[in-house]
């Protein structure tokens, strides 16, 4: 089956509401490689569209695709139930069907007499001797004040300075209670571990990413909250007043030379040792960004892109920044390698290049999938291919 085979019964299977989870997934990518997919894929939602394409351009095949297509369905009932999506006419899933017939997308699954079988299972069967499924557990590891250390999975509560360590029933990390002495814990998750989800004493709401890790003071006493990372992290910063000062205090995510502070807001922390920046993304409230060199400050929407200076990007791409924290993999027009060490992270597995890879892709996938359902859906665009072997993801073009 070609790609636009493929495109053309996941498009079919959506007029009918009948996509899987994978089928969406798988769908979406498409949707996002170019503006040309994203277009057509919107004209099918227009019934006057759908009808000025068929009475303008191809009026004499607009009676055989529709008898055609329905002769199809019949053919196919009680075995296919079609289940109208947002209560969708048959005019437009006929009509749809037709402009994708007349287009030359829909002979495979619409016309021909062989039906073929549904590849995904088959893909899934094959690709069950070797693949990589994705994190089921943490293995995430608290560091204690005392240099001991716990376990996530195996911790229930603890005291530290009358400070209460809690974990929930859902997996969440809870600090509760004030302390007149600051001891810091820190908080590392590994590649291949789940995303850890954590609130600190003041009420900062954290998720911390894999391969990352958080050092922070178990509660926080002075006039201004730091902590410092590596990796990845999420915040929903609380508000908060200053025991001491009577005032509000800043909450301080540290990296190096690069701090952030805030008062009160939501933004995501992207401080991996193996990217080229560290980039910080503001969705709410507004943040001040500075190193050695430069400072900026970010509004809703923005990102900041540090390295040796401050570049600001006015028109950030949110959901591409924050979909890690969702539970997806999100790439728009995003270099191979950044996708793959995405991967190599989440995954706990090496690529390996073995010849040159350099393209940008767009795609979007659920992070409960199987490594090689991510892989399928980066060489369904044709410019890049992968072969696991044990632990390895060898890249070839």
């Amino acid at each position: 089956m070609t790609e636009q085979q493929h495109i053309a019964r996941l498009l079919h299977k959506y007029l009918q509401g009948s996509l899987t989870e994978t089928e969406t997934l798988l769908l979406e990518n498409w949707k996002v490689q170019s503006e040309e997919n994203r277009q057509f894929f919107d004209a099918l939602q227009n019934e006057e569209q759908l009808s000025q394409w068929i009475a303008e351009d191809h009026p004499d095949r607009l009676k055989e695709a529709e008898g055609r297509i329905y002769a199809k369905v019949l053919h196919q009932i009680p075995a296919l139930r079609i289940v109208p999506l947002f209560r969708r006419s048959w005019f437009r899933v006929a009509a749809a069907a037709s402009v994708l017939f007349i287009t030359g997308l829909a002979y495979w699954w619409g016309f021909s007499t062989k039906q073929p079988a549904d590849t995904t299972n088959e893909v899934v069967q094959v690709q069950k001797i070797n693949d990589i499924e994705a994190p089921k557990v943490s293995k995430a590891i608290i560091t204690l004040a005392d240099g001991n250390t716990v376990a996530l999975d195996s911790l229930t509560a603890i005291t530290q300075n009358n400070v209460q360590l809690s974990k929930m029933a859902d997996g969440k990390i809870v600090y509760s209670g004030n302390a007149d002495e600051i001891v810091y814990n820190t908080l590392t998750n590994p590649r291949g571990s789940r995303v850890i989800d954590m609130t600190l004493s003041d009420g900062t709401h954290v998720w911390l990413n894999t391969g990352s890790s958080i050092t922070y003071p178990v509660a926080f006493t002075g006039n201004e909250r730091n902590v410092t990372i590596t990796g990845e992290a999420y915040f929903e910063v609380a508000p908060s007043i200053s025991p001491a000062a009577g005032r509000k205090r800043y909450f301080v995510v540290s990296k190096g030379d690069v701090e952030i502070k805030v008062l009160g807001t939501h933004f995501n922390v992207s401080a991996y040792d193996d990217e080229n920046d560290i980039r910080v993304t503001l969705l709410e409230g507004s943040v001040k960004v500075s190193n050695a060199n430069s400072e900026g400050l970010l509004r809703p929407g923005q990102q900041a892109q540090v390295s040796s200076g401050i570049k600001v990007i006015d028109d950030a791409d949110i959901e591409q920044a924050t979909a890690w924290k969702d539970g997806r993999f999100y790439f728009n027009n995003t270099d191979i390698k950044t996708i793959m060490r995405q991967a190599s992270r989440w995954y706990d597995v090496e690529v390996v290049y073995e010849e040159p890879v350099e393209t940008l892709l767009g795609g979007i996938v659920s992070r409960k999938e199987n490594i090689s359902q991510l892989l399928k859906i980066l060489e369904a665009t044709g410019k890049v291919h992968f072969t696991i072997e044990g632990n390895k993801i060898i890249t070839t073009r």
